[in-house]
């Protein structure tokens, strides 16, 4: 082993035919060779973390292979494994995956740890090289469905911990949200369901449990926060000739590129659990969750428990305001930003009848409540900075000076979603104005005082235009019909001489 380990550093310098090593490997390499093989069964793998975590853990399983080293499996559970598996071939090639497996989960409705247990037992995982990922998460409603955030975000993740526990797993790594430190943490879904599965997994005394609390995520090559880069994207707004920002803009965030999360949660997965390091929580006072009694009580026992609980603030190291975060993504679009202070009203009324991209409802609600606080919340990045070495850094978002793919409104997504949510018509249209007249006379004539004014000119000038626009277009008719009419009939008879 000592050799390989050796080859480790010659590996990551190298190409892997015609491929360099990638960040992982280059920046890990030795600890992902002396790690026993693992299985890794990894929920949410098509998602924008879960897509670049799946890509590192192929990246180690393909240099373990390289270096006389067995991979280990991986297990991909999705609502569509066929179609996750044909896309992932034409991506990656079927040597690449031949140590890639996928099930079939449904997070709406498997909430019990039987069939949990059976179903990953039946598939071979059981043991202390057992890993399950568990990066599924819904941030918003889904029509028709009222639990469906509660069944995502809670029933189905504590489900599957407890049968990982019964089946001997020997990590269990949970991807929560620095939301659930929030002030309205209990009052908004999303948290809320995230605080209560963290809290579930942190009382599993058998399972070796980590919680990565995630701040936002974004993509410094593609210019994006927090999904897929061919849909309507919260940093559009910062392309348009206007760009609204909720309330005053100073609720803090600390954004995290999604590579360093993918890295790190990769290498959580791949590496003995006993040698990862534990942050000390709580020792600021600036965390008004993890120091409260309850966490307190369960962290202390941590040690009894031969720290089988590992929490981590999963955050960048730039902490900056919304305000900062529109600035920046405007600059590395060549673009200006032209901010225009709005209240939360007219917004939250387009987020209630649809989200978006991922600009949703919950968002708003938190980043409010973090606006409103007197102590906001931030969280401690340098255990979570420190997994993959002592020197190794996260990407500074302030630091960048260009993405990769800039990016252009994209026009034809957003009429697509108008047309498919047309109850945001309204509303939108209510959010316009407000920009508008904010940006022309100030925001104090956008305010509830002015605002039945503004409103009330609104309406008067749309129907004197329709008015007008349909008289003119009346006379213009008429006018056209005569001509007609004129051509198609004969012409009148010449009078009788006399």
């Amino acid at each position: 082993m000592a050799s390989r380990v050796r080859h480790a550093r010659r590996f990551a310098s190298a190409a892997v035919g015609a491929t360099p090593a990638s960040d992982l490997v280059r920046d890990a390499g030795e600890q992902i060779l002396r790690a026993k093989p693992k299985m890794i069964a990894l929920s949410g793998p098509a998602g924008f973390l879960g897509s670049r975590v799946l890509d590192a853990v192929l990246d180690a399983q393909e240099f373990r292979r390289r270096e006389g080293v067995d991979p280990g499996e991986a297990l991909l559970l999705s609502a569509s494994p066929g179609n996750l598996m044909s896309r992932l071939t034409a991506k990656y090639g079927l040597e690449r995956l031949k140590s890639v497996r996928a099930s079939r989960v449904d997070y709406y409705y498997q909430h019990d740890a039987d069939t949990w247990q059976d179903q990953l037992g039946s598939l071979g995982m059981s043991g202390e090289n057992s890993v399950f990922v568990n990066l599924a998460g819904l941030a918003g409603p889904v029509t028709g469905r009222p639990d469906a955030m509660m069944c995502v975000n809670y029933k189905a993740p504590v489900a599957a911990a407890r049968a990982c526990q019964n089946l001997g797993f020997g990590h269990f790594i949970q991807s929560s949200t620095q939301a659930t430190k929030a002030e309205r943490a209990g009052q908004v879904p999303y948290s809320r369901w995230k605080a209560m599965a963290d809290f579930s997994l942190a009382r599993l005394e058998k399972l070796p449990v980590t919680v990565c609390a995630l701040g936002m995520l974004y993509d410094k090559d593609q210019g994006i926060v927090g999904q897929r880069g061919d849909l309507l994207n919260m940093i559009d707004l910062t392309l348009l000739p206007l760009t609204p920002i909720m309330g005053d803009g100073s609720a803090p965030l600390q954004p995290l590129e999604v590579s360093d999360a993918a890295n790190r949660l990769a290498f959580l997965a791949l590496t003995e659990v006993g040698e990862l390091p534990v942050q000390s929580l709580g020792g600021d006072g600036n965390d008004p969750i993890w120091t409260r009694e309850s966490w307190s009580r369960i962290l202390a026992e941590n040690e009894t428990r031969h720290f089988t609980l590992r929490m981590y603030d999963a955050v960048g190291p730039d902490t900056m305001s919304m305000l900062d975060l529109n600035k920046k993504f405007a600059q590395l679009n060549k673009r200006k930003l032209r901010a225009v202070h709005v209240d939360y009203r007219n917004f939250e009324r387009v987020l209630n009848v649809a989200s978006l991209g991922n600009l949703n409802r919950q968002f708003v609600s938190l980043l409010r409540s973090e606006q409103d606080a007197d102590q906001p919340i931030v969280g401690n990045p340098h255990a979570f900075e420190k997994l993959l070495g002592s020197d190794i850094k996260l990407c500074s978002l302030n630091s960048l000076e260009q993405v990769t793919n800039r990016r252009r409104f994209p026009y034809a997504a957003t009429l697509g979603w108008a047309l498919q949510n047309y109850g945001v018509i309204w509303p939108g249209i209510l959010l316009g104005t407000e920009i508008f007249v904010s940006y022309l006379f100030g925001q104090k004539y956008s305010t509830e005082d002015y605002w039945r004014y503004t409103r009330l000119t609104m309406k008067t000038i749309f129907l004197a235009s329709v008015v007008g626009g349909g008289i003119y277009v009346g006379g213009e008719s008429a006018q056209t019909i005569l001509e007609f009419l004129r051509a198609a009939l004969p012409p009148p008879p010449a009078p009788p001489s006399t």
